[in-house]
């Protein structure tokens, strides 16, 4: 076994053993899955220590794709990245929020995109795990505790072209959103050109093109948006670790609200 396999094994375990430490500390996402008419979707919900408080307050929303290695069935590999980070205790303190982790079923996308072809649809309706997404979001909006202002959407590989995806086709109900190595069609990204964006990528991401990235902050800024984009120089595919373990990145993210009035 080579030397890099190990090391994304161990940083694997280190993954999964965090989650289950920070689970053990009253901090557990809960297993659940929505079903509607149109089929199945595992996901977990975290909620806030405070959450059950009688005069808690509330709480802003994040939603988070993960990528085409988390797809199945198991409702807990979509747990593997990101969601140890946000679980840790200083995290959990400095920005309570709602965490909503979905997972989507083996062989399918949540954007309609060819993979590795990287070409879209202008005309593509959602992919079934992001209509039932919609669905299962319409009833966590539904959440009295919720804050209507502050719901943010985030992924990473196939969850940034998910997220560019939800965004494209809701822009009205984000307040901020990261996306980290993801593409979308760039006639598509006129719907949400408004809203705070901080893009990611490698520079030498060996499976999602830089330019896809790239592509989207010059529409976006071509069409008067003032997206963020931070590039790697040195980075590969797996950056998303990295974009998280930046305490600039939550806290950004975090300070994102909308107005009431939109």
């Amino acid at each position: 076994m080579t030397k890099k396999v190990l090391f994304y094994l161990f940083m694997w375990w280190s993954g999964i053993l965090l989650f289950l430490s920070c689970s053990t500390n009253k901090a557990a996402f809960q297993q659940k899955k929505f079903v509607s008419t149109q089929g199945e979707l595992a996901y977990n919900i975290f909620y806030p220590e405070n959450y059950h408080k009688k005069n808690s307050g509330l709480f802003p929303l994040l939603i988070f794709l993960h990528g085409a290695g988390e797809r199945g069935s198991d409702n807990i590999s979509q747990l593997k990245h990101v969601a140890p980070i946000l679980l840790e205790k200083e995290n959990r303190k400095k920005y309570p929020a709602i965490l909503l982790f979905p997972q989507c079923p083996e062989n399918d996308y949540w954007a309609p995109v060819k993979r590795f072809e990287w070409s879209f649809s202008e005309k593509a309706g959602p992919t079934a795990p992001m209509q039932r997404l919609n669905e299962l979001v319409d009833i966590v909006l539904s959440d009295p505790k919720v804050d209507k202002t502050r719901v943010y959407i985030s992924g990473l590989s196939m969850g940034g072209f998910g997220t560019f995806d939800y965004l494209s086709r809701k822009p009205g109900l984000f307040a901020g959103a990261v996306a980290i190595c993801g593409g979308a069609d760039t006639t598509a990204v006129k719907n949400f050109v408004n809203i705070p964006l901080w893009i990611f990528h490698g520079a030498k991401d060996p499976v999602v093109p830089v330019a896809l990235s790239r592509d989207i902050v010059q529409k976006l800024r071509e069409l008067g948006g003032t997206p963020e984009f931070t590039e790697y120089p040195e980075g590969g595919h797996d950056i998303w670790n990295e974009v998280y373990q930046d305490p600039q990145t939550l806290q950004w993210l975090f300070a994102q609200k909308k107005s009431t009035d939109k």
